[in-house]
């Protein structure tokens, strides 16, 4: 965990109602989770089984929130595909999704679980976020239209009450991630809580255009040379740029992640 302060200066709007008011400093937690995987990615199975295994990984990651909260954290960021895995096809990864509304819809999950069709997962990190009182970005998907009727996406925000406060489509998808649509323009997201705001990893410009103090990002990404070499970049640009980077890779050694 670390301990992080940000300019007073930045305008604040309380989206996160939590039991302490606005903060010259937050406490926040990454969590590098070894997800729980499929047998297997790119056969289709039942809704029950994707929700069972989804489930399964979210156990871990609620312990993990749990104890986060016990040291004061104000925030935790968790992996990429942190409850499900990789290596899908578009059609395999269809039994672990669920629909993302807007996030001006003003909507808490955990109180409203059925608002937006059937939404498990969403209710249950939703729960986790307010029970807590903390902030948790993970990931799940969001629903339009390609030729099967869907949108297929990544990365979400709740705040402390469990109220979903922002998502992120993610734009330069890896090669294998066939699984997933990316948006026709890349995003800049951004969240004001009561200790700063807070941007999903998009590019510099989230930091020069919209002033935010720290940058989320949820990763899955592997610690082999060239792509090892991301990670000094990114940290070295946000020392330069004066931000904060909350970095959460997954854990898969066979893998080098």
């Amino acid at each position: 965990m670390i301990r992080s302060y940000f300019p007073k200066c930045v305008a604040v709007v309380a989206l996160l109602a939590l039991s302490v008011g606005a903060l010259d400093t937050f406490i926040a937690a990454v969590y590098e989770h070894t997800v729980i995987l499929p047998n297997r990615t790119e056969t289709p199975v039942s809704k029950e089984e994707g929700l069972f295994l989804m489930n399964k990984n979210i156990d871990v990651l609620e312990k993990a929130v749990k104890l986060a909260a016990k040291q004061g954290a104000h925030i935790i960021v968790t992996p990429e595909d942190g409850i499900y895995g990789w290596v899908f096809t578009r059609e395999s990864i269809y039994p672990y999704l669920e629909d993302i509304p807007d996030p001006g819809v003003n909507w808490i999950p955990c109180r409203d679980p059925w608002r937006f069709g059937n939404t498990p997962v969403q209710q249950r990190l939703s729960c986790l976020a307010k029970d807590n009182s903390i902030c948790v970005p993970c990931n799940a998907s969001d629903p339009q239209c390609p030729p099967d009727g869907r949108y297929q996406y990544t990365d979400v925000v709740f705040d402390s009450q469990g109220k979903l406060v922002a998502h992120y489509r993610k734009y330069n998808l890896f090669a294998p991630e066939i699984q997933f649509d990316f948006p026709k323009d890349s995003e800049l997201v951004t969240f004001d809580t009561p200790f700063g705001k807070f941007g999903i990893f998009t590019s510099v410009v989230a930091v020069d255009e919209f002033q935010v103090d720290s940058i989320l990002y949820p990763t899955a990404w592997y610690n082999t040379l060239p792509l090892l070499s991301a990670v000094p970049f990114y940290s070295a640009w946000a020392k330069a740029m004066g931000v904060n980077l909350l970095a959460a890779n997954t854990h898969n050694t066979s893998m080098h992640m």
